[in-house]
């Protein structure tokens, strides 16, 4: 306390009184003693993230934000992604996030509803969004990231293996492997196309994680469908074959997506640059 008196000019009681006021109206400690010196509690670190958001917005309104040093920032940073960027693009991502900001904290969450996205950046609780899709919204901002190819990855045992590329009625006589079940609330671009098209494919087993991708493939005679970037990656962990899906699935684009209050912010600049860095590093072709 008497250290954070000295370094803005306030006497230590004036310190204490204002955190027993921000203690009573968060209904929180905030602050509690942890390895002989205070340490933030849960709720004091979103407080804090909350408080510098705002405190960055305050600085943008008058014109004095200062260049965001991401080395010595503290951040939390919070990205929502698709599932099937998981086990190709984050650990990438955390090996340079941690040489260009070590002190930072990443979170990646899963991708919600369109309705619950468009609401987490809007509030600030997500500062980047990764996703399939654009989303329609007068304060969002997006950039087409990457545009790949579709494509089918199966055991190297199973029928369809080696083709050159599969038929669409081929494919709908498949049993397939989906990251998505049939009731989520947000299809897959691959379900989305083929309702686009009438079509629907029969799902025979629905995983979360894409890294259980190829544990299950190698067991089963069932297709998984992608971008051919994480099909590729998927691959090396087995004796697989990737074929071309039916070509009425067009290409498959990825976008990354943010609230019109963030676009200025130095920090989210940043982030978005780094982001598109990561892409780059991690050797994602263009199809």
């Amino acid at each position: 306390m008497s250290r954070a008196a000295a370094a803005h000019g306030l006497s230590q009681p004036a310190v204490s009184l204002t955190l027993r006021r921000l203690r009573g109206l968060t209904g929180d400690p905030l602050l509690v003693r942890g390895g002989g010196s205070l340490v933030r509690t849960e709720r004091g670190e979103d407080v804090a993230v909350l408080i510098d958001r705002i405190l960055s917005d305050v600085d943008h309104l008058v014109g004095r934000e200062t260049d965001f040093d991401p080395f010595t920032s503290e951040r939390h940073v919070r990205i929502v992604a698709a599932t099937s960027l998981g086990p190709y693009l984050l650990p990438q991502l955390v090996k340079s996030l941690r040489a260009a900001a070590p002190n930072m904290v990443l979170e990646v969450s899963p991708m919600p509803s369109a309705a619950a996205l468009d609401g987490l950046l809007e509030s600030g609780e997500a500062d980047l969004v990764l996703g399939h899709r654009e989303l329609p919204g007068r304060d969002l901002r997006s950039e087409e990231l990457m545009d790949c190819e579709v494509v089918c990855m199966v055991d190297r045992a199973h029928p369809a293996a080696g083709a050159g590329r599969i038929s669409m009625a081929h494919y709908l006589r498949l049993e397939h492997l989906s990251p998505n079940p049939p009731h989520a609330s947000m299809a897959s671009p691959i379900d989305g196309r083929l309702a686009e098209l009438g079509l629907a494919r029969s799902i025979r087993a629905a995983v979360s994680e894409y890294a259980l991708v190829p544990f299950i493939l190698s067991q089963s005679d069932l297709v998984f469908t992608s971008a051919r970037p994480f099909a590729d990656y998927l691959a090396r962990f087995g004796d697989f074959s990737v074929v071309g899906a039916p070509e009425e699935f067009g290409r498959m684009r990825f976008f990354m997506l943010w609230h019109e209050r963030a676009h200025h912010s130095n920090f989210g600049a940043w982030l978005r640059r780094f982001v598109k860095d990561v892409l780059r590093e991690a050797h994602v072709p263009p199809g």
